[in-house]
């Protein structure tokens, strides 16, 4: 089994991301072994398994076993009710999409299409973008966590500023900023270095098609050039009061790098983009512009989406022609984990031998 983990995966592109329907019974076990998508309960190690839980204590058993009130009652068939119905435990996995029909664009099949999507409140207003990894999780960008109080997220909502049947606010309970975290790098404007930070709810969410964890990419994960992925967000304009999506292309990092060294008075041989980050191209940016708000960046294999950048820094929305920069998701592997498992829960951090070896279903750790 393990072998099968240890591969090397790639998106390939460009190419659209693949239809996504839904499965009539539990995926082949296969399926999620690129991003080690096991089950919550399951320690690291066990073998995988195609179906999440949300329990409240690690379980033996092979077949989920919610406590707390966390089994999700039957879903509805009624595709246009906007009350938040439940998942099949066949369905209670990370990284599924419950809009399959790509040509919806109402804000309803917006959130059933991106239902990791979270809005990031401080004080009650919008802030920044971020993304539901666990029942109790939400991966964003530093420098959003930095300069507020109060935080509270809102999930299972299309909406920047109104709240549906659909959606909850939960209230933050701890944050969590790397500890290198620098809104600057070297004497200019140029970058942020580890621009990465967890929000800790203060309760578990419980999963339905509008609230759903994305998947997170192993240590071994890699992007190719040209790759066809898509960011999602609120955007920075107030003529965006709904979720928005578009499709960008992965670009050469050489390339981005000596396009910002042409903005910057910073010597050639000092690097600027590096392996922690990821440049994309993007057509259209005033369509739908975004910039240094945590807006997610996911691709998609054999329709399950993974979370490979959150938009960390660039030139501006007024500066088209350079580049959005996202933070790596899968260079900060470890230190997410050692702050779910670790540091910030007092438990035992696993050995640096066994991270390599597993792609850690940091999504699936419904438990935390």
């Amino acid at each position: 089994c393990f072998s099968c983990c240890r591969r090397n995966w790639r998106v390939r592109g460009p190419r659209s991301p693949p239809a996504r329907q839904p499965p009539a019974a539990p995926p082949p076990l296969t399926r999620f072994l690129p991003a080690g998508c096991s089950r919550a309960e399951e320690p690291p190690g066990a073998p995988f398994s195609s179906a999440l839980s949300d329990p409240g204590t690690p379980s033996t058993s092979s077949t989920p076993n919610p406590t707390n009130g966390s089994q999700l009652p039957p879903q509805s068939t009624t595709a246009s009710s906007t009350q938040p119905q439940v998942l099949p435990p066949s369905e209670y996995f990370c990284g599924f999409s419950y809009e399959q029909d790509p040509t919806l664009r109402d804000p309803e099949a917006m959130t059933r299409r991106w239902p990791w999507m979270v809005s990031v409140r401080a004080n009650g207003i919008h802030v920044c973008s971020g993304t539901l990894i666990a029942s109790r999780w939400v991966l964003a960008v530093a420098h959003c966590l930095t300069q507020h109080d109060n935080y509270t997220v809102m999930v299972g909502s299309p909406w920047i500023d109104q709240i549906t049947p659909s959606s909850s606010n939960i209230l933050v309970l701890q944050v969590i900023v790397h500890r290198r975290f620098r809104s600057k790098r070297y004497w200019s404007w140029i970058g942020q270095a580890n621009n990465i930070g967890l929000l800790k709810l203060q309760k578990k969410l419980k999963y339905n098609k509008y609230v759903r964890p994305v998947c997170l990419p192993g240590l071994d994960y890699a992007l190719e050039e040209s790759s066809l992925c898509t960011v999602t967000g609120w955007g920075s304009g107030p003529q965006f009061q709904t979720i928005q999506e578009k499709e960008v292309v992965i670009l050469n990092s050489k390339e981005c790098d000596a396009f910002y060294h042409s903005f910057s008075r910073i010597p050639s041989l000092v690097q600027i983009i590096n392996s922690q980050m990821i440049c994309v191209k993007d057509g259209s940016r005033e369509n739908f512009c975004y910039e240094t708000t945590g807006e997610p960046l996911v691709c998609s294999l054999e329709g399950t989406w993974y979370l490979v950048g959150m938009t960390s820094w660039g030139a501006g929305c007024n500066k088209s022609e350079a580049p959005p920069i996202f933070l790596k998701v899968s260079a900060y592997q470890a230190w997410i984990w050692d702050s779910l498992m670790g540091k910030s829960l007092a438990l035992p951090t696993p050995s640096r031998a066994l991270l390599l070896v597993l792609p850690l279903p940091l999504s699936l750790l419904a438990t935390l």
